[in-house]
């Protein structure tokens, strides 16, 4: 599985939580918040907010930045889009993808002359291997 694959499957994973969205959904419609600023939205203590924040900054969703005593989080609109491009490649394959099917293809061992030969060479001798039993 490809590298962006298995962070799409991450993402999807950590915003499967419902409040997880909820929380993303706050920031990215105000803007940068502190902690206390999502809270306000919310009927949850604070722990209960670190540990999903945690979740979200962990798979890229949420970029942290420190200003003193108070850390501010905003989206990160990288990882915004892949979400979005991983979704809309399930309704509309990109070309890439079929470009990708191909090369794949090609790489497959191709069949010769010689991997024809050993496989009729391998069936003649079972073959003869049960005329054999037979015979005794």
């Amino acid at each position: 599985m490809a590298a962006r694959d298995e962070q799409l499957i991450e993402v999807l994973g950590v915003l499967a939580e419902g409040v997880r969205f909820k929380i993303l959904s706050v920031i990215a419609s105000k803007g940068e918040l502190t902690a206390k600023d999502i809270l306000e939205n919310f009927d949850f203590t604070q722990p209960t907010l670190s540990h999903h924040m945690a979740s979200l900054t962990k798979a890229g969703l949420v970029i942290v930045k420190r200003k003193g005593r108070y850390a501010y989080y905003s989206i990160n609109k990288d990882t915004i889009d892949l979400v979005a491009s991983g979704i809309d490649s399930l309704k509309n394959p990109s070309k890439t993808s079929v470009a990708e099917k191909k090369a794949k293809r090609k790489e497959l061992p191709a069949v010769t002359e010689d991997t024809e030969k050993l496989k009729k060479g391998k069936k003649k001798k079972k073959k003869d291997k049960s005329k054999k039993k037979k015979k005794d």
